[in-house]
């Protein structure tokens, strides 16, 4: 018997689970991601994890086979660590040493958390697509990328840190990475009330929202249609998300973009219809298919689980 072990690194969450072959996960745990300016911090939460699904599933660490993380970046693969991360605190966050070591295995392998995705969404499908995107629109904004068949890394990990890209040249949003005029900046997650914020000054728009800490992009979403300011927000964020589309799109040429993450999925309607709607005006040539990932839940988890088993299997 074999056991695997997946861990979702996320800027919210750090999701463990372990699982018998391509059996159902035997244990799952879930905790808030440490926000200390130690990167050991979040190293000690993950061993913790792994530690606590060993114990609830009876199963011992030295018996885990090999181990798949799905984390934010930007990644070192080749040093195993996260550097400097947009959503999480920490410079350097050691993942894949200190878990080979906890493991006792050399089958230990990190990934981009987008690239879970793919890997998961890929699984899962019926026809198993040559050339094909998982977008996340979450907490921040990222893609898992295949073509030909083949999953796309670059440098150190990071060919998916789209939600970098600058789809505003003003640059009158600041992004968690310090930088301006970011994709993230404006759609993702954590973004969006800062952005309300912004154009509630910019555009001297009266407002119901409660602007301040507490503030969610479910607020905002839910408002839209009945406050201004909300409304005037989320047609903003689907202009951004479809210049950022349409740039995937004319890069890499996929038949078909599966979009998950929190903020998609909970509110599919105001976030894809106008994209869909828009991008015949920004791209040239074949439009692909555009929707819902068809792995609702734990996408990520799912995809480190499936990216261990590919470690020992030879197949990535």
């Amino acid at each position: 018997m074999a056991y695997f072990v997946g861990i979702d690194v996320g800027g919210t969450t750090i999701k463990t689970a372990i699982a018998a072959d391509d059996t159902d996960r035997l244990a799952t745990h879930v905790v808030p991601t440490p926000q200390a300016k130690d990167g050991q911090t979040v190293t000690n939460a993950v061993l913790d994890s792994v530690k606590r699904v060993c114990e609830e599933s009876g199963v011992r660490p030295e018996m885990i086979t090999a181990a798949g993380i799905g984390s934010v970046g930007p990644l070192n693969r080749v040093a195993g660590t996260v550097t400097g991360p947009a959503n999480i605190s920490g410079e350097n966050i050691q993942l894949v040493k200190p878990l080979a070591e906890k493991l006792d295995t050399e089958a230990v392998v990190l990934h981009n958390d987008a690239v879970c995705g793919v890997i998961a969404e890929r699984h899962i499908a019926e026809v198993v697509p040559e050339n094909m995107l998982y977008l996340t629109l979450s907490t921040g904004i990222g893609a898992g990328i295949v073509i030909d068949g083949h999953l796309i890394h670059g440098t150190g990990g990071n060919v998916g840190e789209i939600g970098h890209m600058t789809v505003d040249p003003a640059g009158t949003m600041a992004c968690g990475c310090g930088r301006n005029g970011h994709w993230e900046a404006y759609c993702g997650g954590a973004n969006i009330p800062r952005y309300a914020a912004l154009l509630s000054r910019t555009e001297s728009i009266d407002t119901a929202l409660t602007l301040n800490d507490a503030c969610t992009a479910k607020d905002v979403f839910q408002q839209a249609g009945s406050d201004a300011l909300a409304t005037l927000v989320v047609e903003r964020v689907a202009r951004w998300n479809t210049i950022g589309i349409a740039n995937l799109i004319q890069a890499y040429a996929p038949a078909s973009i599966a979009v998950g993450g929190a903020v998609a999925r909970n509110h599919p309607k105001a976030v894809l219809e106008p994209v869909r709607d828009r991008l015949p005006k920004y791209v040239f040539g074949e439009l692909p298919q555009l929707g819902l990932a068809a792995c609702e839940t734990d996408i990520v988890l799912t995809g480190a689980l499936l990216a261990a088993q590919r470690c020992v299997d030879g197949s990535g």
